[in-house]
């Protein structure tokens, strides 16, 4: 399952896409999508049917869905791809595939210990603990790909 932040206006969403299924902040559906010519789809959530269009302006992703329009962008990357000592989550600092998860949700964990093996470039990169803590969520799966800046996990 692929993930990527997705932000519009003030909103921002944490939204993972698998074939047949969509996952967004936590909320996992059923998706079926079917094509009906040019940028126009009918998308299935969940049994329910939706038309859909979109076109695109540099960043920015317009669509159209039931009469109504959102305007939407990839959330911008924060600097923190070692986890910062205010905040306490821990970013993907490159694209990259998850390889190896090693801590859990509730696990206590210590500063420099390695919770995450993220494989860029041909090259792994252990992504490891900002400070002492506790796992408050893992929000990726071995195998999944991830964008730069997309949150890993968080520490408590």
């Amino acid at each position: 399952m692929s993930g990527i932040r997705i932000a519009s206006g003030a909103a921002i969403r944490d939204v993972r896409i698998e074939a047949g299924a969509a996952e967004v902040d936590g909320r996992r559906a059923s998706v079926t999508v079917r094509e009906l010519g040019g940028t126009v789809r009918e998308l299935c959530v969940d049994g329910v049917r939706h038309r859909v269009a979109w076109s695109t302006e540099g960043d920015a992703v317009f669509v159209w869905c039931d009469g109504r329009t959102w305007v939407l962008s990839r959330g911008r990357p924060e600097r923190a791809a070692r986890g910062t000592e205010q905040g306490g989550d821990l970013r993907a600092p490159m694209p990259g595939r998850v390889r190896r998860v090693a801590a859990a949700a509730g696990e206590q964990v210590t500063k420099g210990q390695v919770l995450l093996v993220l494989e860029a470039m041909k090259m792994e990169h252990a992504i490891r603990a900002p400070r002492d803590g506790a796992v408050r969520a893992v929000h990726v799966r071995e195998g999944d790909l991830v964008e730069a800046g997309v949150e890993l996990a968080e520490i408590q």
